[in-house]
């Protein structure tokens, strides 16, 4: 079985402790990462994840791993389009 083959069976999953610390699987790939702004593609569509002193303490894309540090202010999903011929906001952005 191929390395996306692999990830792409993973399922999503997201930990959230204390606003500080949150654990996430399932992540395909970091689109964009900034202090105030982590944006990444998920197993269910682009998660935006924005707060203060973000910081990524653990990144495995193989294993679709990501945990991140900071203070977590907010975590917006894009609408997942499953596989519409429409494609999202960030998907256009992020070319």
């Amino acid at each position: 079985m191929s390395e996306r083959a692999a990830n792409a069976s993973q399922r999503h999953r997201l930990v959230l402790d204390e606003r500080e610390r949150m654990a996430l699987t399932g992540v395909r790939k970091v689109q964009s990462f900034e202090p105030k702004e982590i944006v990444l593609e998920t197993e269910l569509g682009m998660l935006s994840v924005k707060g203060e002193k973000l910081g990524v303490k653990h990144l495995d894309l193989k294993q679709g791993e990501v945990h991140i540090d900071g203070v977590i202010e907010s975590m917006t999903y894009a609408r997942h389009s499953g596989n519409s011929d429409r494609e999202g906001f960030l998907t256009r952005i992020f070319r």
